[in-house]
């Protein structure tokens, strides 16, 4: 392990470790402490709430906030960054980074302490007073969050360490070493295949199938997408019949549909729907940052910070008929909202030409002479993102159901070829898009091309797409053509000839694909 990772993660479990101190000379009679908490089922929920804010605070917006689609989603082919002058984010679109880049420790450091906290709850969960079956959702809750936070680990940085217990000394946080890419993955799947037969359907006080807490259908989908890493050019394990049937599980479950009207999804009003399976929370003091982030300068009271947009390539590949091109891209904006073109009082800004021309990027050079697009996914801010202080209360998506149809159409395919449930499944997705169904007589090739196409299109700018492009083991020759990454992107090395595949990385060098 290199010295500045190894002191990322010292940092992060000292301070999870030495965080209570006995300096105090009082001793408080009533006071939570390892030997007292968790007790009861409230503390339990607290214990897990604990949890949640490695994904939602810290200081600089380090995980979800904006950490996690900094490193994961600018990155891909389908975003640019707008300001080669702001370094370490540039870095990244760029893949130009060092392991010294602000982003890459920043969420290093949350998935460590989350992991950490998640173990401290499987240890003691089984000490808790609460009955059986809800020690058993808690359990399973921190399994997964366990299961989560490696998941994301070692698709970034591939051989991480694989951290199965507490740790409560500095001196025991030092000996920490990485664990091969496959360890990994493989306790990943076993933490995840254990959480499913603990977590419920739905949490017995929750108001909407996905509040923020793991369930059994999130265990699944996760596991899904597990199996299918497993089985790409990273692991190159063949697990598609494991990921085809934790897909089905979670299609079988029936608590989970597709919202009619793709545009409806990326309403704040309707968070937590019928179609999120699960999903980063943010509401009031906790509000996303990156969302905003994505709007254009110069738009009146809903400019947004103008960091990123997306390309004119990514968008001419949608058909004008799908459902899903106009939700999913910001070529025009009414101010203030909801007012009508050429109406009194309603200015219009377009992306393609003036007057508010948000799109021209020509001063960049001879790869941005086109008018780029923003995102449009993210737009909803409750009517003034000026009013919200450049954050908006809408979640971020980690898994929908759309995503499960495609990962069951794709592994269903790989493992036994384009079965007429695996057409079911991706014809279900598209028509909700007012796509035309795919007919049978496609080949397995054919109908993976498809497959990997309708992921493009239904979960851009979700995180999605770079660790698509690793499992494919099309990375490199994808990003090599992008105006930006090609600056620094590097080729694939001989992977089969690392023994145990085991690769000292530090933070961020798993983005490369020499990995």
């Amino acid at each position: 392990m290199r010295p500045k990772t190894l002191f990322s993660l010292l940092a992060v479990l000292t301070f999870a470790v030495l965080g209570c101190t006995d300096f105090l000379a009082e001793e408080p009679e009533d006071f939570f402490s390892p030997d007292n908490f968790p007790a009861t089922e409230g503390d339990l929920k607290i214990a897990l709430g604990g949890i949640d804010n490695w994904y939602t605070g810290g200081t600089n917006q380090p995980y979800f906030i904006r950490g996690w689609p900094m490193i994961t989603e600018v990155p891909s082919d389908q975003t640019v960054y707008q300001r080669p002058t702001d370094v370490s984010r540039f870095e990244q679109d760029s893949y130009t980074f060092t392991p010294a880049n602000e982003w890459l420790w920043r969420v290093w450091r949350q998935i460590y302490g989350a992991i950490n906290q998640a173990n401290i709850l499987i240890q003691t969960v089984p000490e808790s007073s609460a009955p059986p079956a809800v020690k058993n959702r808690y359990l399973g809750a921190a399994l997964f969050h366990r299961a989560f936070n490696h998941f994301n680990a070692v698709r970034v940085w591939g051989s991480v360490p694989l951290m199965r217990a507490p740790v409560t000394n500095f001196a025991a946080a030092a000996a920490i070493t990485r664990a091969p890419i496959e360890s990994v993955y493989s306790a990943v799947a076993a933490d995840l295949e254990e959480a499913a037969t603990l977590l419920p359907l739905r949490w017995p006080d929750a108001l909407t199938p996905d509040d923020g807490r793991p369930t059994q259908g999130a265990a699944y989908a996760m596991l899904a997408d597990v199996y299918m890493n497993m089985s790409g050019a990273i692991v190159q394990q063949n697990h598609w019949t494991d990921a085809a049937r934790a897909a089905k599980a979670v299609i079988d479950s029936g608590r989970y549909t597709l919202v009619p009207n793709f545009a409806d999804l990326w309403l704040i009003k309707n968070k937590n729907g019928p179609e999120h399976i699960y999903s980063i929370q943010f509401e009031g003091l906790g509000r996303n940052l990156f969302t905003s982030q994505s709007r254009p300068a110069g738009i009146g009271i809903e400019s947004g910070i103008n960091y990123w947009y997306t390309t004119p390539e990514f968008m001419n590949t949608f058909s004008a008929a799908d459902a899903r091109k106009g939700p999913t891209f910001l070529t025009r904006v009414n101010v203030p909202t909801g007012c009508t073109t050429g109406a009194s009082g309603c200015t219009t800004y377009r992306y393609d030409s003036l007057p508010g021309f948000f799109g021209d990027k020509r001063a960049r050079g001879v790869d941005f002479q086109q008018p780029f697009p923003y995102y449009g996914k993210f737009y909803d801010a409750d009517g003034s993102i000026a009013n919200n202080n450049g954050r908006t209360n809408l979640n971020w998506p980690i898994y929908r159901f759309a995503e499960v149809l495609l990962m069951f159409a794709e592994a269903e395919n790989e493992a036994t070829g384009p079965t007429t449930a695996a057409y079911t499944a991706i014809n279900r997705v598209r028509t909700r898009a007012a796509l035309p169904n795919l007919t049978a007589g496609l080949t397995q090739a054919q109908f993976r091309d498809s497959v990997h196409q309708e992921r493009s299109w239904e979960l851009a700018f979700e995180s999605k797409r770079l660790f698509d492009l690793k499992r494919w083991g099309t990375f490199y020759s994808v990003l090599s053509t992008d105006r930006v990454a090609k600056i620094g992107i590097q080729p694939f090395k001989v992977f089969l000839a690392i023994p145990q595949r085991e690769i000292d990385l530090a933070p961020g060098l798993g983005q490369n694909p020499g990995y």
